[in-house]
């Protein structure tokens, strides 16, 4: 049997011991669920005054509905863009998924090295540390008392080459041109770690197990926050600082809404992907033990490539291949 077929094998095998992971939400010691999903551990953060999940305010979409990608386009991209999450991948990663067990990352990966960044706006600072070593260090529930610079989060810096196989399972969004080149960024974070807010260009980030909660917010008005606070600290703090709900309650309670921000927001579950426009300020949270993978894209005009395409594979009568740049 030659090594993609074994890998397949035993994907496959994997894919199927995981239709029969349990998924509980009877909260134990430290906020965590009973259960788990492929080895990682559900939380819940009962704790805080404020809750940290909420309603989505952003458009959910499934990926077959976009006739084309000039539809995606036309909707999410032009004019500034508009975020979504878009839904119905879970089937095209099952096999990926399944690869990406705890366990099944451990005995594949735990003895390599990644990078780990800091957790805060800038991610300046990186420390080299064996997969296993961040796994036994760094997978705790994130303390509201360590602030994001002084916080170790693996979140993309991937030695692509040494995890080629890895990264070759991956089926991404189907709403990606075939012309445009795409970085890929996977990492895998504890219950209530993330990243504060920042921005980059577009793409993608698909929670392949786990849930994260995202706020987003267009380019202007530039928010207030602090660079070095977590993603934890910067939510329980504004939204404590406004009361009430998310965004659409009266109330108000979206972080940011004391700042004049209004934050669109939504928890992304495994199988889902949040469409991110160009240079839109975001903040991300992991609810659970979470693992994902973001498509940064950089889209270009391809006058052949993309000509006509639809995400089903069909051929409609129309011009795909618009040009994306701005």
């Amino acid at each position: 049997m030659t090594p993609r077929a074994m890998s397949s094998a035993l994907a496959l095998a994997l894919v199927a011991l995981a239709a029969t992971a349990p998924v509980s939400s009877s909260a134990g010691a430290g906020g965590y669920a009973s259960g788990t999903r492929l080895g990682w551990r559900t939380h819940e953060a009962r704790h805080f005054e404020t809750p940290l999940d909420g309603p989505c305010t952003v458009d959910r979409v499934d990926a077959s509905q976009f006739a084309s990608l000039e539809a995606f386009h036309d909707a999410h991209r032009a004019r500034g863009g508009a975020p979504v999450v878009v839904t119905g991948l879970a089937p095209r990663n099952d096999a990926f998924r399944a690869m990406n067990a705890k366990e099944a990352l451990l005995r594949r990966w735990g003895d390599e090295t990644i990078v780990l960044s800091t957790a805060n706006t800038h991610s300046y600072r990186k420390v080299a540390k064996t997969l296993r070593e961040y796994f036994d260090d760094h997978l705790h529930v994130q303390d509201l008392d360590v602030p994001g610079d002084e916080t170790l989060y693996w979140f993309g810096d991937n030695d692509h080459e040494r995890w080629a196989e890895h990264f070759a399972a991956y089926a991404p969004p189907p709403l990606i041109p075939r012309s445009a080149d795409v970085a890929y960024s996977f990492g895998v974070g504890g219950p209530l770690s993330g990243v504060p807010l920042h921005v980059h260009g577009p793409g993608f980030s698909e929670t392949l197990i786990g849930r994260k909660r995202w706020w987003l917010a267009p380019p202007r008005p530039k928010p207030t926050f602090d660079p070095n606070a977590t993603a934890l600290e910067w939510a329980l703090s504004s939204r404590k600082a406004v009361g009430g709900g998310e965004k659409g309650d009266p109330a108000r309670n979206s972080p940011g809404a004391a700042d004049g921000v209004d934050f669109a927001a939504c928890t992304v579950a495994e199988g889902e992907a949040m469409y991110f426009p160009d240079g839109w300020w975001h903040a991300t949270l992991n609810l659970d033990e979470t693992v994902f993978i973001s498509s940064f894209v950089n889209y270009a005009r391809d006058e052949e490539g993309d000509r006509g395409a639809d995400v089903a594979g069909k051929t409609p009568d129309l011009d795909d291949a618009f040009e994306l740049r701005r």
